[in-house]
């Protein structure tokens, strides 16, 4: 037989009173009629508790888990954690696009990370300055007028020679030399060969079939798994550019090239990530009104690769998986 113990007056704990928070005269009214069953009121109760703004995590959880998430997307989908490394594809310019962080990091990035975040040039020994960053990004931004120029010159008939006696101007403010240029002249013809066989996959032709009939003189140092993906999917091609900026920037006096990527792929590669993800959640939590969670991770996401259709809801299904 179970005994209940009353406690007497004045024993019991501080720990078991339960303040009562005092209902305004508005509130008082509202709970009344809801008791009396106001079905209005009552509804408009309901209502105003279903919009509530759910509470977000904190910002610094926020880059954390974000971080993270775009880090699994690019470097080990369906994984629970990221797998740093540099992007698979082979370029003609014969350097992976990105560097092997979480975020699969190209040099216009890293670099435009560098340049927003002094506490990132201080990674690298000797620490970056100011000064060799901005001379890196106008290589960068020097190479894809190049790449348009020569694209122009070949379809013109313009011989690679020709373009380097007469296109100076445009060749050395991105650093690159004539070999490069030749490079480019005949990946011009390969990319050509690639959107001929993109046209011809069916049914019974497959991309690495279609790659086989390249010949191998003519591949410029692509490995048929790779000539495999250009034709599959066209649009990689972009592969090709990023990697022309590395090697521009890689080519720099001082090693800046060698500096930048110590510091994209220190800390586990995630260096890169912290500060630039950072700033983006603040962004946006200084919006009004503040977005959802979902909304949220979308938009920093997709920021991190704007060209990439669906890639913020992609982000959003791995945060969802890994932070039920």
């Amino acid at each position: 037989m179970r005994r209940t113990v009353r406690e007497r007056p004045g024993e019991r704990p501080d720990t078991a009173v339960l303040t009562r928070r005092t209902a305004s005269p508005t509130d008082q009214v509202l709970d009344l009629q809801r008791s009396a069953g106001n079905a209005s009121v009552s509804a408009m109760l309901a209502r105003q508790t279903a919009t509530a703004p759910a509470t977000l995590p904190t910002a610094e959880e926020l880059t954390s888990r974000i971080s993270n998430c775009i880090g699994v997307w690019e470097t080990n989908r369906g994984g629970d954690a990221p797998n740093p490394q540099e992007s698979s594809l082979d370029t003609v310019a014969g350097v992976k696009a990105s560097m092997a962080t979480i975020e699969q990091a190209t040099m216009p990035y890293a670099l435009d990370a560098l340049r927003r975040h002094t506490s990132l040039r201080a990674l690298a020994d000797p620490p970056i300055t100011r000064a060799e960053i901005d001379a890196a990004i106008l290589r960068v931004q020097a190479v894809p007028t190049l790449l348009t120029a020569v694209n122009t010159a070949a379809a013109a008939g313009t011989t690679p020679d020709d373009f380097i006696r007469d296109q100076q101007a445009v060749i050395t403010p991105s650093g690159l030399g004539d070999d490069h240029v030749r490079t480019m002249f005949s990946a011009v013809e390969l990319k050509n060969t690639i959107d001929t066989k993109h046209g011809e996959l069916s049914k019974t032709k497959t991309p690495q079939q279609a790659a086989a009939e390249i010949p191998q003189e003519d591949r410029l140092g692509l490995g048929a798994g790779s000539l495999s993906s250009y034709i599959r999917t066209p649009r990689n091609w972009g592969e090709n550019r990023a990697a022309w900026q590395r090697v521009a920037v890689d080519l720099m006096p001082g090693n800046v090239g060698a500096r930048v990527n110590t510091i994209a792929t220190s800390s586990g590669g995630t260096a890169l990530a912290g500060p630039v993800v950072r700033a983006r959640v603040d962004a946006q939590l200084a919006q009004t009104p503040q977005p959802t969670e979902q909304q949220l991770v979308e938009r920093v996401a997709q920021a991190n690769n704007p060209n990439e259709t669906g890639y913020g809801g992609n982000v959003w299904a791995t945060y969802q998986r890994l932070y039920p």
